[in-house]
């Protein structure tokens, strides 16, 4: 009997450590934020069943978290992007991600889908917090919601910073920005002596096709702008929608394209419309790349928008190819080299070839 006995004590006391040492681990394991709305949580442990509403999001936690697997629910825009550019070859799980988590048949619509992100029992929600239309409902669920804002790269600092501990991963999240910070601070001091002549006047278009928007003051694309040593054609104004005429009234010497619109280069060099315009006129007219997630808004793959723009418009200030940075940035972001033709396809190649000062952006 005493063997059993002696078996019985050692068992009990295997049993209490390891609930001892599971209870460490949870406490260890949890986590308190306050999100972008200032409202704050806490997690008993780190989700691990997230539903991403905003676009820019979830290929953000992926490349901080390091893997697809926690992400079961993401908005249509963000699928797309991932499937159109190189994402999804990088992460291929994410093409099985349920994207019917809003309402309505258009993907930029944010109301969100309560019963489908219900079914997909998730252990928390991100959503955007500055309309409680859309924030609201989600609260009612009981379910952690962290709410996010957009509109400027201070902004998308602060959210990366959240996923960061979300994820349990600060220090991953931290080194990403201290290296997008690096960048922003060696273009702030290359362009710093520029005069207001000096630097091209840049529109940039979120839509073209079925209505003319642009990023007036204040947004991410007006601060990309200046730190690539242009500045925003609308100047102070903070515009949304606009008219033709108003185009031609500003009249940019430089257009981007962004990647919420189909719209190419060649639709304008051929639009009678846009012949007025000194862009167009000048063939200086560009579709914004398109790399792990569209370079247009903040993201993972800022820095490389920023540099990517400061090569068009100050060529002559360039330090590094802009080739060379892609391969750099997705060897940190990814550890993934990408080939000289996936390179083509992020920079939108042929698309651009007929706007003046592409060429300098081939592999030589």
């Amino acid at each position: 009997m005493l063997p059993l006995l002696h078996w019985g004590r050692s068992a009990l006391g295997l049993a209490t450590i390891l609930v001892i040492a599971f209870g460490e681990l949870s406490a260890a394991n949890a986590i308190d934020l306050t999100d972008q709305r200032n409202r704050k949580l806490s997690f008993s442990r780190l989700p691990e069943r997230l539903v991403i509403i905003p676009i820019p999001a979830p290929s953000t936690f992926v490349t901080i978290d390091g893997s697809d697997r926690k992400i079961v629910g993401m908005n249509e825009y963000a699928a797309r992007a991932m499937q159109d550019g190189i994402f999804g070859k990088l992460f291929p799980g994410l093409r099985q991600i349920q994207t019917a988590i809003t309402t309505g048949g258009d993907a930029s619509n944010f109301a969100p889908n309560v019963e489908a992100i219900l079914a997909l029992r998730p252990d928390a929600i991100f959503q955007w917090a500055n309309n409680n239309e859309i924030i609201g409902p989600l609260d009612r669920t009981g379910i952690p919601v962290v709410g996010m804002r957009v509109g400027s790269f201070e902004n998308y600092v602060d959210y990366v910073k959240l996923m960061g501990k979300i994820a349990g991963r600060e220090d991953r999240a931290s080194e990403l920005l201290r290296k997008q910070e690096e960048t922003r601070q060696s273009l702030t001091s290359r362009f710093a002596d520029l005069s207001s002549t000096q630097r091209p006047r840049v529109l940039y278009f979120n839509r073209v096709t079925n209505m003319l928007r642009v990023s007036g003051k204040g947004t991410a694309q007006d601060f990309a702008i200046e730190l690539a040593g242009g500045q925003n054609a609308v100047g102070t104004a903070s515009v949304s929608t606009i008219t033709i005429e108003q185009i031609l009234a500003w009249n940019p010497q430089v257009i981007l394209l962004g990647n919420f619109d189909p719209a190419m280069p060649s639709d304008l060099y051929r639009d009678p419309r846009w012949q007025g315009i000194e862009a167009v006129q000048a063939r200086r007219v560009y579709r914004v790349p398109l790399g792990g997630y569209r370079w247009d808004p903040p993201s993972h793959e800022s820095a490389l928008g920023w540099l990517w723009l400061a090569g068009l418009l100050h060529p002559e200030r360039a330090q590094e190819s802009i080739r060379t940075s892609v391969k750099s940035w997705f060897g940190f972001l990814y550890n993934y080299s990408p080939t000289d033709e996936e390179i083509d396809g992020i920079l939108f190649l042929k698309d651009n070839a007929g706007s003046a000062g592409y060429e300098a952006y081939r592999a030589h």
